[in-house]
């Protein structure tokens, strides 16, 4: 996953905390690691498709919802590296 949060505005302040966050409880529950690269690398279990659709659209939900409590939004992409399928 490649994850950027930035600020709505210069104005505001709050990425840092924002990403903190992400990492911790968005993020944690997935066993992830930092690749060099900046990019995130998730384990996310699945039984279809389907279900690994829906889980990654919810964590970027979940992810968007955390940045914008920090009057932040986000920039993600995720993928799986066997398929190369992309959300």
């Amino acid at each position: 996953m490649r994850l950027a949060v930035e600020n709505n505005s210069k104005f505001v302040r709050g990425r840092k905390r924002a990403k903190e966050n992400i990492e911790r409880y968005c993020l944690e529950p997935f066993g992830v690691k930092r690749l060099e690269s900046g990019n995130y690398e998730l384990t996310v279990p699945y039984q279809s498709d389907e279900e690994l659709d829906k889980e990654v659209h919810d964590l970027l939900g979940e992810i968007s919802q955390e940045a914008e409590m920090r009057n932040c939004f986000i920039e993600a992409d995720a993928w799986e590296e066997a398929t190369e399928r992309r959300w």
